[in-house]
């Protein structure tokens, strides 16, 4: 399978990154943006659709790398904020993957990729040598979606990420619901040291005032930010200063 077949079976082209903010709450800083892929003509286009459909062609890996190489190709835009970028762990696993990377991307600015733990991974010690070569290329790296796929606590003690990204059903009612905030004070706890904490999905006051005092040091969700086109960002960034 080559990118010519890729394009031919996904217009690639129709494809876009819009840009979410992650913000740090102490201070109410914006330090980094998660890249998430849209339509450029679809206003109900689903991610999660379309890797469905590519991973029913056999072609989810190609077109993973595709837009690896668009959102890191574009980095200097959003410098000096970190990208945060999901990959699939199989696409870390292909043979080809180191070898494909260091001809084609080139990482200007900071970049965390995100793994998310709702795949399975098959090969533990075989990932562990890709995340540490990416770590010698100067990739950090992030898990994605904490708590709601396989075996989250062997992901975070086998790869050791500067990042936990908490699923957003722990930001959902956080202020009403004792049992989450005790959950996350133990998590906090357990990561210390170790990893910065990401609360994904906050979309309240109440529940972001919470997530504070908590002490939850960093969170992303429409409350602080929707994703939008990186153009409309700088533009309202421009406008603050």
């Amino acid at each position: 399978m080559d990118l010519y077949t890729v394009t031919k079976t996904i217009n690639i082209s129709e494809l876009t990154h819009w840009y979410q903010p992650i913000q740090q709450l102490e201070t109410g800083a914006v330090f980094g943006y998660e890249a998430l892929v849209r339509s450029k003509t679809s206003y109900d286009f689903s991610p999660l659709e379309l890797f469905k459909e590519v991973e029913a062609k056999g072609i989810r890996t190609y077109l993973d790398c595709q837009l690896l190489f668009r959102a890191i190709n574009s980095m200097s835009q959003i410098s000096p904020y970190t990208l945060f970028l999901n990959v699939f762990p199989s696409t870390l696993l292909e043979k080809w993957f180191l070898s494909w990377w260091d001809e084609y991307i080139n990482v200007t600015s900071p970049l965390v990729l995100e793994l998310s733990e709702v795949e399975p991974v098959k090969d533990w010690e075989a990932l562990k040598t890709v995340v540490n070569e990416l770590h010698k290329r100067g990739v950090e790296f992030a898990l994605d979606d904490m708590g709601s796929g396989y075996c989250f606590f062997q992901h975070w003690v086998e790869l050791n990420p500067e990042y936990i990204k908490l699923d957003r059903y722990y930001a959902v009612n956080l202020a009403k619901n004792e049992l989450k905030q005790r959950i996350l004070e133990h998590l906090l706890k357990l990561f210390e040291g170790y990893t910065e904490v990401i609360l994904e999905g906050v979309e309240t006051e109440e529940d972001l005032n919470v997530a504070k005092s908590i002490g939850i040091p960093c969170a992303q969700g429409y409350l602080l930010g929707k994703p939008s086109p990186w153009k409309d960002i700088s533009i309202s960034n421009h406008r603050s200063k």
